[in-house]
């Protein structure tokens, strides 16, 4: 009978036991504070709970208090999806978009649930969460909203290639019939380096949707084995980017100028327009074109002008890690400025890149690219109409140890390979940086 007893109680503490489940657990978390934790347990059941009502709104209001209200959004956005009339979650969805900063769709979202019949202690909620939204839509249409950031970052690293340039030692030349050596820097040099790169950004709004930004960028890379090879680019710009619900537009123009040691060898003055549309929480698309004036001040011969357009798709997972991927597609005509037309070239090209966190501070990233060029019109040196492939792949990894500091590993490879020699190259490199951020 004692026999019966314990096997009665063990199938009894085996039932209870099977009919916890993680909404229960992540309840009993968020009871505790433990908002993170409860999160991370329902994330773990994404796949096989996606479709229940209860799970999504608890996942929503784990992620929003765990200050996730990305997260959040898309949890409330399922539950609405499965259930329309759930005005809690539309409530909460209310939440998450306030502290995401779009006031406008946190109201809309509010007044929704505002017509509803709701308990007097969810109301008064409401009204708080209503007249936060107002006020911060007041304080943005005043104009006077405003930020300025900068950072400062160093750089220590290798580059197989500093001046990328061909490993051959020779080439032959078919116009003369001979064969010539490459010394110096017409043959591949690679060298340790030390960065250090700085900038500043700021952007106001001057009315609601209506921003106005500018930027400051300069960059300075020295090479302990090859000091002939010291370079320094610095970058300016500014523009105007007008918001329209789910539209972005943005219009602005860009100077740079790059210095090999003290000689200027870059000169480039850009316009370029950008549209980006939000198809979803999860999706944006967007459209791009530029022209840029190319100056070439040493060899004046190489001047072009650069007209290019492309396509971009960005989605953002729902899954643990937040992986982000992005595709841009592209496709320009850089038409040379003198009467050689070996110097013009049509080229397309696309890459991918994506991003993966292991933590909250520590991601992943990586990039591939390929881009094919055909030159205008035959080489005179070498007889032949010049048409080079290039392929770039970089990865990395990058660790915030506190809100103002990063710390990124990278590494990048890329391969040259073109009809002509001289053109024909690969490049490695490997850098660590430290960059710190200013708000």
């Amino acid at each position: 009978m004692q026999r019966i007893i314990n096997v009665f109680f063990i199938l009894m503490t085996a039932s209870a036991l099977a009919i916890a489940t993680p909404i229960d657990d992540a309840k009993i978390l968020l009871q505790q504070g433990k908002a993170q934790e409860s999160m991370e347990l329902l994330e773990g059941q994404l796949d096989q709970m996606a479709n229940d009502v209860e799970f999504n709104y608890l996942l929503g209001i784990s992620s929003l208090d765990a200050g996730k209200p990305g997260k959040a959004v898309f949890a409330f956005e399922r539950v609405l999806a499965l259930d329309p009339g759930h005005v809690q979650a539309r409530a909460e969805l209310g939440r998450a978009m306030i502290a995401l900063g779009e006031f406008e769709a946190a109201e809309k979202e509010l007044q929704q649930v505002r017509s509803s019949d709701l308990p007097a202690e969810v109301s008064a909620r409401l009204e708080s969460l209503l007249a936060l939204s107002q006020r911060a839509m007041a304080e943005k249409a005043k104009g006077n909203d405003s930020a300025v950031s900068a950072y400062i970052e160093t750089a220590i690293g290798y580059d197989s290639n500093i001046n990328t340039a061909t490993d051959a030692t020779s080439v032959f030349i078919p116009a003369f019939g001979i064969t010539s050596n490459l010394t110096g820097l017409a043959t591949q040099q690679s060298s340790a380096l030390l960065g250090l790169n700085g900038g500043a950004f700021g952007i106001k709004t001057v009315s609601p949707g209506v921003d106005v930004f500018a930027s400051l960028d300069a960059r300075g890379r020295y090479h302990p084995s090859q000091t002939d090879f010291t370079t320094a680019g610095v970058s300016a710009g500014a523009g105007v980017r007008l918001t329209r619900g789910a539209d972005q537009y943005t219009v602005g123009a860009t100077k740079y100028v790059y210095w090999i040691n003290v000689q200027k060898n870059d000169d480039q003055n850009s316009l370029y327009a950008q549209w980006q549309h939000e198809l979803s929480r999860q999706d944006e698309v967007g459209l791009f074109g530029q022209y840029v004036r190319a100056d070439h001040p040493i060899a004046t011969s190489l001047n072009t002008n650069l007209y290019l357009l492309g396509g971009t798709w960005s989605h953002a997972f729902d899954r643990v890690g937040d992986p982000t991927s992005r595709l841009v597609v592209f496709a320009g005509d850089d038409r040379e400025r003198s009467d050689i037309p070996s110097v013009g070239r049509h080229f397309y090209g696309a890459s991918v890149s994506g991003d993966y966190k292991l933590r909250e501070n520590i991601k992943l990233f990586a990039t591939a690219a390929t881009q094919y060029g055909r030159y205008g019109g035959q080489q005179p040196f070498f007889l032949v109409t010049r048409e080079d492939w290039r392929h770039d792949l970089s990865a990395g990894i990058s660790y915030q140890p506190a809100q103002a500091w990063m710390l990124t590993g990278q590494a990048s490879y890329l391969r040259n390979s073109s009809n002509i020699s001289i053109y024909d190259f690969d490049r490695g490199q490997a850098t660590i940086t430290v960059r710190r951020d200013f708000f």
